[in-house]
């Protein structure tokens, strides 16, 4: 049985929301959904967990991996598709990164370069299976 196409959005906005879903799951994290919605160039995306209560602050640095790893996800199914990188859905994960950054001061024992680079290293660890699971949570609009 033939797949149709995956219009290229979609399936962009798939393997971010697989970036998050990622570093939850190499953190044990409990991730309750992940989901996309909309169509085309209007697909939108959901990562959703369950946080631990993390008094001790094991869990900062994954928390923090978190917002990043979609967007490094997207830039590096971009660098290996040769597809234009699109942005423009980055922006809530990157205000939620920065707000805990800036009111949250153990956050900041890490520079942000460090944090894009674990990030990156992270997804890179796991792109054989995010690769594997985009086209699938693209066509279904959930894993």
């Amino acid at each position: 049985m033939a797949s149709r196409e995956i219009h290229p959005h979609r399936l962009a906005v798939a393997v971010h929301e697989l970036g998050h879903w990622v570093v939850a799951k190499d953190a044990s994290i409990r991730v309750l959904k992940v989901r996309l919605s909309g169509s085309g160039a209007g697909t939108n995306g959901l990562c959703r967990v369950r946080w631990p209560n993390d008094d001790d602050g094991a869990l900062d640095h994954a928390y923090l991996l978190f917002w990043l790893a979609g967007c490094e996800a997207q830039r590096l199914h971009s660098e290996k598709t040769g597809t234009k990188l699109d942005t423009s859905g980055w922006s809530a994960d990157l205000a939620k990164f920065k707000k805990v950054r800036r009111q949250h001061a153990p956050s900041r024992k890490w520079s942000e370069s460090s944090l894009r680079a674990d990030a990156r290293r992270l997804v890179r660890a796991h792109w054989s299976e995010i690769s594997r699971l985009a086209p699938r949570l693209a066509e279904r609009g959930h894993l």
